[in-house]
């Protein structure tokens, strides 16, 4: 076994320092709030990715792994739009998929080497076939939480824009352009949806750019339909002139409406989850109940 213990001990240091570092706070760099004022360098920095630690990056051994097998491996799936939502970098995610992957595949090494030391080894294919199936689920675990976190965010983000579609259009009301509306309304609004909005305005009105063109890209980078809609309805405003207040406000319903039946079809799922542990919970009961009986009953045959 001391070819276990040797690899076991290799992988476990590995997949250790790669979870360690992650946890790492990171400094701050002025190059990546530079790119987010900067709209050419967000959609240059949309196929890179986004920084792990909102907006900054870790200069170090794993970052740099991660972004040489993004350079590497362009083919593996990435999900951009949700990475870009987190404000996470592509080459950090990769490496936590990868760190992950390597601390589930060197865990039962480390144990079987652990128990060969007590001299209760295990047979040779346990710690194969546990690492094999643990440094899977590690290396997509990256995924699932990154999927969840962005729909989560991506629902606060849509409750955010609800917000701001009326106050663009109390800013249209109050005898405002296309152009300040948006960017006045995005200066009341408070969250990190609003500082989103706000830093992307910004980096348009720094470039001379259109702000709807800015909000269309955020859209595409975040995957973010509603902000799309929004774009759209504020270019045909700044370059038609057309009254877009009746249009705001039945975009705001529409998107109230949506976010309402979601929040009902959420709660009528979650209310269906718990027959199952009432049922359980009765299902114990009655065992409880009749059990004397039967053991009365079939324990004096």
């Amino acid at each position: 076994m001391s070819i276990w213990v040797v690899l076991g001990g290799m992988l476990c240091g590995a997949g250790i320092a790669v979870a360690i570092s992650e946890l790492i706070p990171a400094g701050s760099q002025l190059t990546a709030a530079l790119a987010r004022l900067d709209p050419a360098g967000q959609q240059r920095a949309a196929g890179w990715g986004w920084s792990l630690h909102h907006g900054t990056d870790k200069a170090g051994l794993v970052p740099g792994f991660g972004r040489r097998l993004a350079e590497l491996c362009p083919w593996l799936p990435v999900p951009s739009a949700d990475l870009a939502l987190l404000d996470m970098d592509r080459g950090g995610w990769l490496a936590a998929k990868v760190g992950c992957g390597l601390l589930g595949l060197a865990a039962p090494s480390a144990l079987a080497a652990l128990a060969a030391l007590t001299g209760s080894a295990p047979p040779a294919a346990f710690p194969i076939a546990a690492g094999l199936a643990l440094g899977a689920a590690g290396f997509l675990l990256p995924d699932l939480v990154v999927r969840t976190r962005a729909a989560r965010r991506r629902a606060d983000f849509r409750h955010a824009i609800t917000s701001y579609l009326d106050l663009v259009g109390l800013e249209r009301g109050a005898g405002a352009g296309p152009t300040e509306s948006l960017e006045a309304a995005a200066e009341i609004g408070g969250g990190w949806a609003f500082e989103r909005i706000r830093m992307t305005l910004d980096g348009a009105r720094r470039v001379g750019a259109p702000p709807w063109t800015a909000l269309a890209r955020l859209a595409a980078q975040t995957g973010i339909r509603e902000l799309a809609d929004l774009a759209d309805i504020a270019e045909v405003a700044g370059q038609e002139g057309a009254r877009i207040l009746d249009t705001l406000a039945a975009r705001a319903a529409s998107m109230r409406a949506e976010a309402l039946a979601a929040d009902r079809a959420r709660a009528g799922s979650r209310s269906t989850t718990m027959v199952v542990p009432i049922a359980l919970l009765g299902a114990g009961f009655l065992v409880l109940l009749i059990f004397p009986v039967l053991y009365r009953t079939f324990g004096a045959i």
